[in-house]
């Protein structure tokens, strides 16, 4: 297996980053005037940048958050009281990019995935995976992830 360092990020990658892991990158979008398409380029441009072709915008965050690229969130409060099952599921939102990936490794239906995904995100009070993998480097729940292989960020590009 061959692994590349990633690099140093752009002013607007570094922008965009930013945004990723506090949750505001749709504001982001908005004030740059930028459409969807877009935001889909950078966010594939960074992908590259860091070495995660291919990953979630969950992964990318833990992979931008573990390389130091960007400092985690500041945190509105504590980490919730998340069960054994629920900070499975985050680890496995952090480190893995398909769906059918993730539900094996938590042991859930692959069709109720999305159901128990929203129910951990609106359980920390945040929007989208991506920003609660942010959230979980802020409350030290999750450590720096190792490099990434393909098969472990490969899939669907969110």
């Amino acid at each position: 297996m061959t692994t590349t360092t990633a690099t140093a990020l752009t002013p607007v990658q570094q922008e965009a980053a930013r945004r990723l892991v506090d949750g505001t990158l749709p504001e982001f979008a908005a004030h740059r005037h930028r459409s969807p398409i877009t935001t889909r380029t950078l966010l594939f441009s960074l992908r590259i940048r860091v070495a995660a072709p291919g990953s979630s915008r969950a992964v990318l965050a833990h992979v931008l958050l573990s390389t130091g690229q960007v400092p985690p969130p500041t945190p509105a409060g504590s980490a919730p009281d998340f069960t054994d099952a629920e900070l499975l599921l985050l680890r496995a939102l952090a480190q893995h990019a398909e769906g059918t990936t993730i539900a094996e490794v938590c042991d859930l239906p692959v069709k109720g995935l999305r159901s128990h995904i929203d129910e951990l995100c609106a359980k920390a009070g945040v929007a989208d995976p991506a920003h609660l993998v942010a959230l979980g480097h802020a409350w030290q729940i999750l450590v720096p992830a190792p490099p990434q292989s393909a098969e472990s960020t490969s899939g669907a590009a969110q």
